[in-house]
């Protein structure tokens, strides 16, 4: 049953935040604020929300990808507090050295060294770090749609919106050259699924290589291995193994960011593990400590940051807290079977969305791996709709599920790991019903 959002408590806080928070003095700001949350949470319980009026709300947000093994878990806070009161904040502290123990451990078999940074922001430039230093080249590639944080120096990296880059713009021409990041609907030309990865992989051979920098002033490429924040894009296998394969060739670092992607959300500990192929630098964060502590980590080969100094890490990076929460949160995943069960999981919901497609002319596509699942919200034309799927956000959190919307034409959904089979399909259906009743105003 569809509520009315914000409730009176959620309303009141609102209102307060206006007077305080940084950009809500400008007339919209309440209004765009509303659009994203129509509720101020005061409690969460693995999968739920409990707002300040009292509304439950099924999580498939999970701190956008942050809480993987749930909200507030039991065992991940235990450890955060023992940590805290054994050791507070230092440095050279045991648990650094074990959760790099452990970090070598779970990523792929090449990755032993490790560098700990506060964020995924953090990390994705220390990696960058990294691969200049190592190959003592200027230049990276990266792909159009993917986000690698909100810095300046993260915002150059990633080309997300072009929003993001507003009044950064006299810093481009930092050495990040942009190629295509094949996606699978609306492809361009014509061309297959398949066709569009190569096409992506040739866009860097004919027109980077050729017409703007020569391969040995490239020091490597940033790649999302599913681009998350541009919609939730799982790339065809040519173009992840072309890219190896260009890296390879080039001596160009393959630096693989699973900030998203990474500690369990695609069905796999990492989602690179989907193709098979090797990385020289992985990129972690948010799922690491089951969003309890900010914590990052670069984790690399012996060959790229064996003996390679680069400038990266920050005050409370490595911290105590952050790092016995992650040694807890892998442990956690691997007794629980949480791989195989968002494996299981995300199959029978993608399974089910991909009916929307044909139930419904809002729905245009379905995609996902794992617990990494979205849908893209189209008009009667088929054209892509950020408004339409901004009022299927809306309506869907009226009916009590949370999804993502991020001024964009998906809905994206990442539900914790541990979430009930019974609370998943209940929220899927509460989208469900959301696209239904903003067709029959919109669309039919």
């Amino acid at each position: 049953m569809s509520r009315v959002l914000p409730g009176p408590k959620s309303k009141e806080y609102l209102e307060r935040a206006k007077k305080f928070f940084a950009g809500w003095g400008r007339p919209e700001a309440l209004e765009e604020a509303l659009a994203f949350s129509p509720f101020i949470v005061k409690e969460t319980r693995n999968a739920l929300f409990i707002d300040v009026d009292g509304y439950e709300y099924i999580d498939f947000m999970s701190g956008w990808a942050s809480n993987n093994v749930g909200n507030v878990h039991p065992e991940v806070l235990e450890a955060v507090v023992e940590a805290l009161k054994e050791v507070g904040f230092c440095y050279n502290h045991y648990l650094a050295v074990e959760l790099a123990e452990k970090l070598a451990e779970v990523t792929p078999k090449n990755l032993t060294r490790v560098r700990y940074e506060v964020s995924g922001t953090e990390a994705a430039e220390g990696a960058v770090s990294f691969a200049l230093a190592y190959t003592k080249r200027p230049a990276i590639i990266s792909f159009i749609g993917q986000f690698h944080g909100d810095s300046i120096g993260a915002r150059l990296l990633g080309s997300v919106t072009p929003d993001r880059k507003r009044y950064c713009e006299a810093l481009y021409g930092s050495g990040v050259l942009f190629a295509p990041y094949p996606v699978s609907f609306n492809i361009p030309g014509g061309m297959s699924y398949e066709e569009y990865g190569e096409f992506c992989l040739d866009f860097i051979e004919r027109q980077i290589l050729k017409n703007i920098l020569t391969p040995d002033r490239i020091a490597g490429v940033l790649l999302e291995p599913m681009m998350a924040e541009g919609g939730n894009w799982i790339p065809p296998a040519n173009f992840i193994h072309g890219l190896r394969k260009m890296c390879d060739e080039y001596g160009w670092v393959l630096i693989d960011d699973e900030v998203l992607t990474g500690v369990g959300r695609t069905g796999k500990m990492w989602g690179i593990e989907h193709y098979g192929v090797d990385v020289d630098i992985l990129v972690t964060a948010k799922g690491l400590t089951g969003g309890l502590i900010p914590i990052g980590a670069v984790v690399g080969s012996e060959e790229v940051m064996g003996e390679t100094s680069a400038y990266s890490g920050s005050t409370f990076a490595g911290c105590p807290a952050g790092c016995a929460a992650a040694i807890k949160t892998f442990e956690i995943i691997e007794r629980d079977g949480l791989l195989e069960r968002a494996t299981r999981l995300g199959e029978r919901a993608l399974k089910r969305m991909k009916e929307w497609v044909d139930d419904y002319k809002l729905v245009g596509d379905a995609r996902g791996v794992g617990l990494l699942l979205a849908i893209t919200i189209v008009d009667k034309d088929g054209k892509e709709s950020k408004k339409l799927a901004r009022e299927v956000y809306t309506e869907a959190t009226r009916q009590g599920v949370r999804a993502i919307w991020d001024d964009e034409p998906h809905i994206r959904i990442y539900p914790p790991l541990t979430i009930s089979e019974e609370l998943f399909d209940r929220g899927l259906t509460m989208i469900e019903n959301a696209v239904k009743i903003v067709e029959r105003s919109t669309v039919a």
